[in-house]
């Protein structure tokens, strides 16, 4: 088992993996940018390449099992940046799956839970989903990331229509009008 709540506390232990062919989720068909529903397929804690921190390592399956996505939530970096990056992302998950903390990353395999997704290309390695975001399973979400967007934008049109609206020029004294 990843004992979480030890290993920040410098008492180190790992889990082996569930099983999964790391090496056959290459699929290359990418998922569109946005909010897909899925599940924690396999969760461990590992040593980073240079060995002087960890992370949990997800692997994170679309529901359809067609698609596997990978992700690193730092735990143990020199970078407390990372860390606390990856400490607020561990308590999202934990909030989306029902959990007031985590303590054992075998509480997250297989459980279902939604992921933000976007494509990067980036070290010369080829376009790949990553996930940005998780959430509840929800069917009020958006379901695309740019939806989101669209309706901040709209909503913050109405409101500068309606505060434009409901402006009159006469309601300022003839005094205080710049021109």
């Amino acid at each position: 088992m990843g004992n979480i709540s030890s290993l920040i506390g410098n008492n180190q232990q790992y889990i082996q993996p569930g099983g999964v062919d790391y090496n056959a989720a290459t699929n290359k068909n990418l998922l569109p940018a946005g909010w897909t529903d899925g599940y924690i397929e396999s969760a461990e804690i590992r040593d980073t390449k240079s060995g002087t921190g960890q992370y949990i390592y997800i692997a994170w399956r679309t529901l359809d099992g067609q698609h596997l996505v990978h992700d690193h939530i730092n735990i143990k970096n020199a970078n407390s940046v990372a860390v606390d990056i990856g400490l607020r992302t561990l308590g999202t998950i934990a909030r989306a799956l029902g959990f007031e903390s985590i303590d054992d990353t075998e509480q997250l395999n297989g459980r279902e839970i939604a992921a933000r997704l976007a494509i990067e290309e980036s070290g010369g390695w080829p376009a790949h989903n990553v996930i940005k975001a998780y959430a509840k399973i929800s069917t009020t979400r958006p379901k695309r990331a740019g939806d989101l967007d669209k309706t901040r934008h709209q909503i913050r049109g109405n409101e500068n229509r309606n505060q434009q609206a409901n402006f009159r020029q006469d309601d300022i004294p003839a005094d205080q009008i710049p021109f």
